[in-house]
């Protein structure tokens, strides 16, 4: 292997390095949108309102232009804010298999 092929493999390391980083941090990024929506959902349940607020519904339709996983229609159908909640709780659950293949591999992953 001369230098010119090594800088080369050396540049292409880099870049794919840099590629995996991105990507990694764009599901660190969809991850957290998530959770923030969830957290909403908690502190809404937790307070004294009724019903969706229009805001968290806007929420749940632009999130999930930019996720891999489509909500499940029970997200979208959810009358009460416990029953969104339970709803969102598996959709994520179908999100992190699909972000994070690896806890495929844990049993436990829905206890």
């Amino acid at each position: 292997m001369g230098i010119a092929s090594a800088v080369q493999e050396g540049t292409l390391a880099r870049a794919s390095a840099l590629s995996v980083e991105q990507e990694r941090r764009e599901r660190a990024r969809r991850l957290q949108d998530f959770e923030d929506l969830l957290e909403s959902v908690e502190a809404q349940n937790l307070g004294t309102q009724r019903g969706i607020p229009e805001n968290v519904l806007g929420a749940i339709i632009e999130l999930q232009r930019s996720l891999a996983v489509p909500a499940p229609p029970a997200v979208l159908n959810a009358r009460s804010g416990a029953r969104l909640h339970e709803a969102l709780l598996t959709w994520q659950g179908a999100l992190l298999d699909e972000l994070c293949p690896h806890r495929l591999m844990y049993g436990d992953r829905f206890d």
